[in-house]
């Protein structure tokens, strides 16, 4: 079992990319979480050809308003993966990236942690590739683009954190 925790501002696509990730689903209209939500997914993996097998993941969806810091650094505490998404068509999301992080890290320094770019699909999107590229090589973590509303590289997103934290786990414990 996996806790997974979703972070960044508010409104930049968090619950959307949960919804779509678990249920298939995306909302047109935009609804602030309060606190924290919590979903479960059985996720099939992998790690080796032929050998399928599946772990399951918690996520913890918190609250990116200021009001939460403190609920979500509690709620960050065990977690083996983030997710950190900005707006790609609000800059500001992306320029609070680096303190999202900070906070995480603290928290929980021996996780995965993937930088996502959300809404690629809109018309308006100022935040270039490039700019998530450099964060993430600046960072040392994953970088990809999705699409809540579209679906585009929401389940790959997923699936390469669970096999990435899975792969982590298994290194640490065959180096014991």
């Amino acid at each position: 079992m996996l806790k997974m925790v979703a972070l960044g501002d508010g409104a930049v696509g968090k619950t959307s990319c949960i919804m779509r990730y678990t249920q298939n689903n995306f909302g047109e209209s935009y609804k602030a979480t309060i606190g924290t939500n919590i979903a479960v997914k059985d996720v099939d993996i992998e790690l080796q050809p032929g050998e399928p097998s599946t772990a399951q993941v918690v996520l913890w969806d918190l609250a990116g308003q200021p009001t939460y810091k403190d609920l979500r650094s509690r709620y960050m505490v065990g977690s083996s993966i983030a997710f950190l998404v900005y707006d790609v068509t609000r800059p500001p999301t992306f320029l609070n990236v680096a303190s999202w992080y900070d906070s995480f890290i603290k928290v929980a320094p021996d996780a995965i942690v993937t930088l996502v770019a959300n809404k690629v699909d809109r018309d308006d999107r100022v935040v270039p590739p490039e700019a998530g590229e450099m964060v993430s090589r600046w960072l040392n973590i994953e970088y990809i683009e999705t699409s809540a509303k579209t679906g585009e590289n929401v389940e790959k997103m997923f699936t390469k954190c669970v096999e990435s934290a899975i792969r982590k786990e298994e290194k640490r414990l065959g180096n014991k």
